[in-house]
């Protein structure tokens, strides 16, 4: 079942404060200390987006010509300010399938940046409801965006070496079926998986309805159980 009609303090979340339904920022839309940051690709977001949203032209936000690490404090800082983001704004990410949205939640918050949330239904969910929207791009006034990096929202080498011999921690793998078995390298030297990493693909976290949403709570905590992902563990991403 879709869980979409339910808003996400209905849906058994931990902290369902960092989704933010879409009545709510129908409401405050127009709000000045409110960015609306629209993560899809920026083809997409020139064909149409919400009214007052901004695009960014790297949804994942990395840097130098090899593109693996996240931008370092003065390039993100200079990405956001160019947005708009000043260390005082609210910024409501979206996108059309729960996919680059998170990102920039992370990426903000990797940098100190607590005031964000992730729009519920994305883009989806807005246009089905019929809400405003536009091809006009907005032209904001630049932020002052000061970068804060927050280590815990980020593992080291040695941290991952460390896990892989922890039976207390345990790697998650969210890459695709291809990246995982080393069929599509992805760029990379060698192609697979890290030693013991238990793999489930991000798109088993989305209810793919005709909205697409965050699964339930429940329905996460079960799925996640069933690979011996469980709240004792620490776990690393990748």
């Amino acid at each position: 079942m879709n869980q979409s009609a339910a808003p996400p303090g209905d849906r058994g979340y931990v902290d369902p404060d960092l989704l933010v339904t879409t009545e709510w920022l129908a409401r405050h839309i127009d709000d000045p200390g409110v960015r609306v940051v629209d993560t899809d690709r920026p083809d997409a977001y020139a064909r149409v987006h919400i009214t007052n949203a901004v695009g960014v032209s790297d949804n994942y936000y990395k840097a130098g010509p090899d593109r693996v690490h996240v931008q370092g404090p003065a390039e993100f800082a200079s990405t956001m300010n160019a947005l708009g983001i000043s260390d005082d704004t609210l910024v409501i990410a979206y996108d059309s399938e729960l996919h680059f949205a998170p990102r920039l939640f992370w990426a903000l918050n990797y940098y100190g940046h607590r005031k964000v949330k992730v729009l519920d239904g994305g883009f989806p969910k807005w246009l089905a409801e019929g809400r405003a929207i536009s091809r006009t791009v907005p032209k904001p006034l630049a932020g002052r965006f000061s970068p804060r990096a927050d280590a815990s929202w980020i593992a080291t080498k040695e941290q991952v070496v460390s896990c892989i011999r922890k039976p207390d921690a345990l790697l998650l793998d969210v890459r695709t079926d291809e990246e995982w078995t080393g069929a599509n390298a992805r760029g990379t030297r060698r192609g697979g998986r890290l030693p013991g990493a238990v793999h489930l693909e991000w798109k088993n976290f989305v209810d793919w309805g005709e909205i697409p949403t965050l699964k339930a709570g429940d329905e996460l905590r079960s799925l996640l159980a069933r690979h011996g992902i469980t709240p004792d563990k620490n776990v690393i991403t990748y």
